[in-house]
Order: structure tokens, then C-alpha cells, then sequence
């Protein structure tokens, strides 16, 4: 508990079972004495509670700042100009990620093996970047264009593919083919994705 001096309001940390019911205490600082009287079971009540209110609101206001910085770009650059230096430097690291690959020569191809039909996919996948790199799985997906005609055969197909060999040198080209059976040749959209670490 928080003891007070009513002479020159100098406070004291003092463990609640030392007063007791009640005790005749001194101050260090100015000497006056005075009846200090336990403190009410309310009073702890009210400093938890204030307590609670205090942790509250500091994190109140660490969430909504950090809900600002990330999903309320233009209004804190308003209010705020410095901030566009910090935005557009996260913009350029995550440019800068996003070019280690460059997918090339991309093409797909329709083939038919012991009367199934297989689709594949081939192009060149090449380091764009400075140093060597892990090379990353592709990821297919391919799916019925959407808006096609009722009754139409609904599609949906995802694969990956793993590449043979394990890293790639700057500027170094690495080919890739990869083939899916049984896969309806019109309406399909295909995206290709490289999953980096």
C-alpha cells in the first residue's frame, strides 16, 4: 500500500500487514507522525481498477497506431510526411524480394498418352538477382474461365511442381516442364506462382 505524508506529501511503499488496523507512523523526510489507518479493501478495489483502465489504454493506443501505419497509408502520410520515407523504403524491399525470379518463355501444350489427355506447362524460371538462390517449388492452379456456360464442366486443379536442381546462380536460366492428366482443354485460366522463402 501507498502511504502519503500529510505534511510534505512525500509518499512510502508500505506492505499493508505492517499497519495492521492501524499504526502511529513518522515521516523521514519532514518528521511529522501522524495515525496511519489500514487501507479499505474499496481502496485496493479502485487501484485495480485504475490500474486496468491504464493498460487498457495503452493498448488501445498501440493497436490503433499500428493499425494506422499499416492499413491507413494516405492518412498518415497526411498528417504525418515523414512517414512516406518509411513507406515507400517497405515498398522497395518488398519490390526488391518480389524480383529475385523472372519467369520466361512460359507456354503450355495439350498431349496424348495411352488415350489420356495431359496438359503441361513449360518455360525457363532465371535469377534476376546478385547472388545465388534457393531455387523455389511453382505452384499451378488452373480453373474453368469464370462466367462460363451452365452446365459446363467445373474445374479447379492445383499442383507443384519441384525444380531438379536445388540452387541458381545470378543470371543463370533453369528449364522447366511439368504435365497433369485428365484436364478439359477450353476455358482454362492458369496462374503460376513461385513459392519463395
Amino acid at each position: 500500500m501507498i502511504v502519503t505524508c500529510p505534511a510534505c506529501r512525500n509518499k512510502y511503499s508500505v506492505q499493508a500487514e505492517a499497519i495492521g488496523d492501524g499504526k502511529l507512523v513518522r515521516c523521514v523526510i519532514c518528521g511529522a507522525t501522524w495515525q496511519q489507518l489500514a487501507v479499505s479493501g474499496v481502496d485496493n478495489d479502485k487501484s485495480r481498477v485504475i490500474e486496468t483502465i491504464k493498460w487498457t489504454f495503452f493498448w488501445s493506443i498501440v493497436f490503433i497506431s499500428l493499425f494506422m501505419l499499416f492499413f491507413a497509408k494516405s492518412t498518415v502520410t497526411r498528417v504525418w510526411t515523414p512517414a512516406a520515407s518509411f513507406y515507400t523504403f517497405l515498398e522497395n524491399k518488398q519490390a526488391g524480394e518480389k524480383k529475385m525470379f523472372k519467369m520466361n518463355n512460359v507456354s503450355n501444350f495439350f498431349v496424348k498418352k495411352c488415350g489420356k489427355l495431359y496438359m503441361g506447362l513449360k518455360g525457363e524460371l532465371v535469377n534476376t538477382s546478385d547472388e545465388v538462390q534457393i531455387l523455389p517449388s511453382i505452384t499451378i492452379s488452373l480453373k474453368n474461365e469464370e462466367g462460363a456456360a451452365p452446365g459446363k464442366f467445373r474445374f479447379k486443379k492445383i499442383w507443384t511442381h519441384d525444380m531438379l536442381y536445388k540452387k541458381i546462380l545470378p543470371n543463370q536460366k533453369v528449364a522447366f516442364e511439368t504435365e497433369l492428366q485428365s484436364i478439359p482443354h477450353n476455358n482454362l485460366i492458369c496462374d503460376i506462382k513461385l513459392d519463395v522463402l
